[in-house]
C-alpha cells in the first residue's frame, strides 16, 4: 500500500505536470471505451469538412440575401422619411400662408366700423391664391416589385 490510487493523489500544481496526466487519462479512457482516438478525430474532421462546412456556406449565402434585403429596406425608409419631411414642410408653409391671410381677413371683418366692413363678398382673384403643386414622391413598386401570381392553376393569359 505504498502507492496511492489515482483518485487519492493530489491534483498537479503546474501546467507542465497537468499535460502528462491529461494524456494518460485520455489514453485510459480510450482503452476503456475501446476507441481509436485518431480514427475518431479523422471522422470528426471529415464530418466538419464534408457536411458542416457546406451547410455553413449555404447559411452564409442566405444571410447575405437577408442583409441585402435589410439594406434595401433601410434605403426605402430613408426615401419615405425624406418624402414625409418634404410634405410636412409644404403643409407647414401652406398653413402659414393660409393662416396669415385668414388672420388679416378676420381682423377686418370683426371690426364693426363701416370703413373696414366689406359691402359685398368679393371672390379672391386667381392670382392671389397660390396653386399647390404636388411634389414627386416615391413609388412603392420601385422598392417592392409586384410578385408573380404563384397559383399554378392560373395561366399566363389570364393575368
Amino acid at each position: 500500500m505504498a502507492e496511492e490510487s489515482p483518485q487519492k493523489q493530489s491534483p498537479p500544481e503546474k501546467s507542465e505536470e497537468m499535460l502528462p496526466v491529461l494524456e494518460q487519462t485520455c489514453a485510459d479512457y480510450s482503452l476503456y471505451l475501446d476507441v481509436d482516438t485518431d480514427k475518431e478525430v479523422r471522422s470528426e474532421s471529415n464530418l466538419a469538412l464534408n457536411k458542416t462546412l457546406p451547410e455553413l456556406y449555404e447559411r452564409s449565402l442566405e444571410i447575405r440575401k437577408t442583409y441585402e434585403r435589410i439594406d434595401q429596406l433601410e434605403a426605402f425608409v430613408n426615401v419615405v422619411r425624406r418624402n414625409v419631411n418634404m410634405m410636412e414642410e409644404l403643409v407647414n408653409q401652406a398653413e402659414r400662408d393660409y393662416s396669415s391671410l385668414n388672420s388679416i381677413k378676420s381682423l377686418f371683418t370683426n371690426i364693426k366700423m363701416p370703413i373696414f366692413a366689406p359691402k359685398k363678398p368679393v371672390a379672391p382673384k386667381p392670382e392671389q391664391r397660390k396653386k399647390f403643386v404636388p411634389p414627386e414622391i416615391f413609388k412603392t413598386d420601385d422598392f417592392f416589385p409586384p410578385k408573380e401570381d404563384s397559383n399554378p392553376n392560373t395561366s399566363t393569359e389570364e393575368r
